[in-house]
């Protein structure tokens, strides 16, 4: 597989089938597509690409709305590599992208640059300045230039059409089990170490500060973890009010570990949502209630298969 930005390359120099979208989160219904688009371009002796955003695109052109991203872009990367993909085209969507016009986008960008001889797309898929391209625009242009274009219909599971949007809805709600179903995996996230105020280790409930947390799409409050795997541990999303509160920041202690973890990425696995954060009178009822949530969080990754 090989991951690229758009504007490193001029031209890929292969034909290609081609599904273009957000990825956010990987779910079934992103795998549903990539299963479609692997089958065509396999009928059709063409390589794969996904071409993907970064940041998400209501991030630019909706900041008010507040976005939470359910996967950053490494971690995209490793979920959509594990499919078998022959490339990966991000794409940094800013101001001056969003407002290249649709066939623009069809012509210079797919077509020429990327090679796209077949374009897998959703149902409902909508591109370029304004939303202003739809399938119909798309499938006049290929019928000119010589690539297919075929809507998929939304994969739906349990009755709920399977979208990043309900799976951000479970999360922010710590409904972290159900969001599982819909992902077809556990929710995870992999970011870097950094360094705290090391205010648990004080208090003899060393963390994990994970940088990059401030904006998760989880609800605010304590969660069974899995660490790397293998650690079974307790981890704590918000902004720590019994210390005066501050930004939001994921913290995970592991029960028993010895060593630095400082600068190092750990893969952090949601198993299940605790209890809410909240303010405890003192330090002392805190360390009474982290001890608590430790026991609990021990028994549902003893669960956990």
């Amino acid at each position: 597989m090989r991951t690229f930005f758009l504007e490193t390359v001029r031209s890929l120099g292969e034909e290609t089938a081609v599904t273009v979208g957000s990825f956010d989160g990987y779910h079934l219904g992103h795998r549903y597509l990539v299963s479609k688009l692997k089958e065509r371009a396999k009928e059709r002796k063409l390589k794969t690409l996904i071409v993907t955003f970064c940041p998400h695109p209501l991030k630019v052109l909706a900041p008010k709305v507040k976005l939470c991203e359910l996967t950053d872009p490494e971690e995209k990367k490793e979920l959509l590599g594990a499919e078998g993909i022959d490339y990966i085209c991000f794409i940094r969507f800013d101001r001056e992208f969003s407002k290249i016009p649709a066939r623009e986008f069809l012509e210079d960008i797919l077509f020429k640059r990327l090679g796209c001889r077949f374009l897998l797309v959703g149902y409902d898929w909508r591109f370029g300045h304004r939303r202003e391209g739809e399938i119909e625009l798309a499938r006049e242009v290929g019928k000119r230039l010589g690539f297919e274009v075929e809507p998929v219909e939304p994969f739906t599971l349990n009755g709920h059409v399977v979208s990043s949007t309900l799976i951000r809805r479970l999360l922010s709600e710590g409904r972290v089990e159900e969001a599982k179903d819909f992902l077809g995996r556990r929710y995870w996230i992999k970011r870097r170490v950094t360094k705290g105020e090391g205010r648990g280790s004080k208090i003899g409930f060393p963390t994990a500060n994970l940088k990059g947390t401030e904006n998760l799409c989880l609800k605010e409050g304590v969660y069974a973890v899995l660490v790397e795997g293998r650690y079974p541990g307790v981890a704590n999303y918000g902004e720590r009010p019994t210390f005066g509160g501050g930004k939001r920041v994921l913290e995970v202690h592991i029960p028993g570990f010895k060593g630095d973890l400082k600068g190092k990425t750990l893969k952090v696995e949601f198993l299940k949502f605790l209890r809410e954060e909240k303010k405890f009178p003192s330090v002392e009822d805190l360390k009474k209630q982290i001890e608590k949530d430790i026991q609990l969080a021990l028994e549902v990754c003893s669960l956990t298969e």
